[in-house]
């Protein structure tokens, strides 16, 4: 089913967050945008998050749902969490209120399950009091453990300098055998150049056509919905397709409504899009509320807002 999704151009990504680790959140995610017709999401390496996805899938009563998990390499803003210095902090709350996970609570303390390295706190800050630590994955124990229990794409994110720990982790990535492999890779480290070097790199470790290649424009920028937001999410994935290698092609970072148009516009033939900060920040209204499990109207709200992004994410020839 997921070579099918990927060779139609009909693939469509929930990205639940790399970083996000809160089963619950990860429940009425999964919910939702299966009920809306996404059939692929994307899913922190824990077994919890795993089993809080399947759990959503057994009563959205959907079938044939893809999951796919991924882990970054050191360097990676991906496995960052927020850490506060309470000498340094005033309590303005600006990074409560800023927060797009809800992973800093009034009294300004981080929920490290909700927290998804977005680094928007930090930014913010007034006084420099937050900095964003690493959380790296085992990844030798936890990604046999998704694959055995149904995972089938495992997607390495390779921003960073770390040579070393992307060879290491590309290479259990590779000894797990999934039935595909994702990279997703951004410029911000790397020239265009080097970006495909790169790729080519990893690819040869690979069979022809057994890998996604995740063009991610600007990593967890999709905070609105204009061209502006995603044409690095477009322009990253020309220069891939440019380069003609054995690989499916998605697009994300930055990712939102406009996105498919863009890249129709531009000619860029990609197989899928995946979208993350965008999609959940329109259902959030909806899944923050208490009564999301009890209220059939709220569902059916969050599931038509969601329905519709899928929609206008579809290719267009």
């Amino acid at each position: 089913m997921l070579k099918t999704l990927l060779e139609r151009r009909n693939f469509f990504k929930l990205v639940c967050g790399a970083g996000n680790e809160d089963p619950e959140s990860v429940k009425r995610l999964v919910y939702t945008y299966a009920k809306a017709g996404c059939k692929v999401f994307d899913l922190s390496a824990e077994e919890e998050i795993l089993a809080a996805a399947k759990e959503a899938q057994e009563l959205s009563g959907m079938e044939d749902l893809c999951y796919c998990v991924s882990v970054g390499i050191k360097g990676d803003p991906h496995i960052n969490k927020a850490q506060i210095d309470y000498d340094k902090c005033i309590k303005c709350g600006s990074c409560y209120k800023l927060c797009p996970n809800d992973a800093i609570s009034e009294y300004i303390k981080v929920c490290e399950s909700r927290c998804i390295g977005c680094g928007t706190c930090a930014k913010h800050c007034p006084k420099g009091a937050i900095s964003m630590v690493e959380k790296d994955a085992d990844v030798k124990s936890v990604l046999p453990y998704m694959v055995s229990n149904g995972v089938e794409i495992l997607e390495l994110h390779v921003t960073g300098q770390d040579k070393s720990d992307l060879d290491y982790k590309w290479s259990v990535i590779n000894e797990c055998n999934p039935k595909f492999a994702s990279i997703c890779i951004d410029r911000e480290n790397l020239s265009n150049k080097g970006v495909i070097l790169r790729i080519k790199e990893m690819l040869s470790q690979r069979e022809p056509y057994t890998t996604i290649i995740q063009a991610d424009g600007i990593p967890m920028s999709g905070s609105d919905d204009t061209y502006k937001t995603t044409l690095q999410a477009a322009a990253m994935a020309e220069i891939i397709q440019n380069a003609k290698l054995p690989i499916y092609l998605t697009v994300s970072g930055g990712t939102n409504s406009k996105t498919a148009e863009l890249c129709s516009l531009c000619g860029i033939e990609y197989n899928g899009i995946a979208i993350g900060s965008w999609a959940r920040k329109i259902v959030k209204p909806y899944l923050s509320r208490p009564d999301f499990w009890t209220n059939k109207l709220i569902q059916e709200e969050a599931v038509k807002v969601a329905k519709d992004l899928i929609e206008k994410s579809r290719y267009q020839h």
